[in-house]
């Protein structure tokens, strides 16, 4: 007795495929009609063909997905911060700068010393930003995918 004999039996198993068959047509237009986010390039998420920062990112995903509204409000965050920091830094490159011309050297060293370590920080954060980036996105992803 041949192998498919003993599962299906004959004459009876055409139902069964196509049923199948339509069942797994069904899916695969499924997982083709979703469309899936990716990451962008400069702190940017792609999500139908469109660009968003992670501000908006969390605006379209939080209601959606609320683990991937998480990591984008993280990053949102993150970035704001950045801005603040990054304005504290260069603040202190230039009062650096200003000082050493002035013959105050100590003070100029030590408000670059403390510009340098803005931009080291800054820097730092940047890749906990690219972290959370990828993991809102495959949060979205997988929400997408079990809908």
């Amino acid at each position: 007795m041949p192998l498919s004999h003993q599962f299906f039996r004959p004459g009876k198993n055409e139902f069964q495929l196509a049923v199948v068959a339509v069942v797994l047509s069904f899916s695969s237009f499924q997982l083709e009609a979703q469309e899936l986010m990716i990451r962008g390039k400069r702190h940017k998420v792609e999500l139908e063909g469109e660009s968003f920062r992670p501000a908006k990112a969390f605006q379209i995903t939080h209601s959606v997905c609320p683990v991937a509204g998480d990591h984008f409000a993280k990053a949102r965050k993150m970035r704001r911060w950045n801005a603040v920091l990054l304005n504290v830094g260069i603040t202190e490159v230039v009062v650096s700068i200003l000082a050493i011309e002035r013959d105050e050297l100590v003070l100029g060293i030590a408000t670059g010393i403390a510009g340098g370590a803005m931009e080291t920080i800054i820097s730092g954060r940047k890749n906990r930003i690219d972290q959370e980036l990828n993991l809102g996105v495959k949060a979205y992803n997988q929400c997408m995918l079990w809908r």
